[in-house]
C-alpha cells in the first residue's frame, strides 16, 4: 500500500480546488435535500407547562428566607435527581409514569439571587405536562425540607394550563445534509485524484532531487 505524503496532500488541496464547481453544485444539492426532507417531517407538537416554587416570606424576621435564597440556587439541580422524581411519580401512580421518564420531561430555570424556581414539564399531552409539573414542584419542596430542615420554599404558583409549541421534526438535517454531500464531494475529487494513476509532481516519484536525472515532458502534437 502506497503511503501517502505531504505532496499528496498539496494534491488532494489541488483537485478540490480544480473542482470546487462541481463541489459547490453537490453541496447546493445536499442542501435542497435536508430541506426537502425537513419539510416532509410531520409536524410535532408539544405542551409546556410551567409551577414555580419560592422563598416563603412571613412576617418579621425569619433565618429562613436567606437559607431559602441559598436552597434555590444551590438545590436546583436536584429537580431532575431520581429522589425527586421517583417521588414525583409515587403521586402521579396513576399515570402509570417512570421516573425516567419525568427525568426527560421536565426542565428548570432560575435566575442569580432569584427568590423563585421555575419548574417545565414537556409533553404531547397537556394534561399530562401539568400533572408532572405540578407532582415535580411538590416533591421538590417535600425533599428540600427533609434535606434542610425547615420549610421556607413552597409552591408559589401551580401549574394550571400548557402551552403549545410545534416543530418541524429535526431541524439539524438542514445543515447536516450540506455539510455531509460537501465533504463526500471533497473526499471523491481527492479518491479520484490518487488513484488516477497519473504523476502531479516530480516528488510523487523521489525523495531526494539529486537522484533525478531528467524530466521528460509530455507534449501534445499540433494538428496540422
Amino acid at each position: 500500500m502506497r503511503e501517502i505524503t505531504i505532496e499528496d496532500f498539496k494534491i488532494i488541496i489541488i483537485a478540490i480546488v480544480r473542482n470546487k464547481l462541481l463541489i459547490f453544485l453537490f453541496t447546493v444539492a445536499g442542501f435542497c435535500a435536508g430541506m426537502l426532507y425537513y419539510a416532509r417531517q410531520p409536524a410535532i407538537y408539544s405542551y409546556g407547562a410551567t409551577s414555580t416554587v419560592s422563598v416563603v416570606f412571613e412576617a418579621g424576621v425569619n433565618p429562613g428566607q436567606i437559607a431559602g435564597i441559598a436552597v434555590i440556587m444551590n438545590y436546583a439541580e436536584i429537580v431532575t435527581s431520581d429522589r425527586v422524581c421517583e417521588y414525583a411519580a409515587e403521586l402521579l401512580a396513576d399515570e402509570g409514569l417512570t421516573a425516567q421518564q419525568i427525568q426527560r420531561m421536565i426542565s428548570t430555570a432560575t435566575r442569580a439571587n432569584s427568590y423563585m424556581l421555575r419548574i417545565t414539564a414537556r409533553s404531547a399531552n397537556p394534561r399530562l405536562a401539568i400533572l408532572v409539573t405540578n407532582a415535580v414542584a411538590e416533591s421538590f419542596v417535600a425533599q428540600v425540607a427533609v434535606i434542610t430542615g425547615n420549610n421556607s420554599i413552597q409552591v408559589l404558583d401551580a401549574a394550571r394550563e400548557a402551552s403549545i409549541s410545534s416543530s418541524g421534526g429535526d431541524a439539524r438535517i438542514r445543515f447536516i445534509a450540506p455539510a455531509a454531500a460537501f465533504f463526500l464531494a471533497c473526499i471523491c475529487a481527492a479518491i479520484i485524484e490518487l488513484t488516477v494513476g497519473k504523476v502531479r509532481s516530480v516528488k510523487q516519484c523521489v525523495d531526494d532531487m539529486g537522484e533525478l536525472l531528467a524530466v521528460i515532458p509530455k507534449a501534445k502534437k499540433k494538428k496540422r
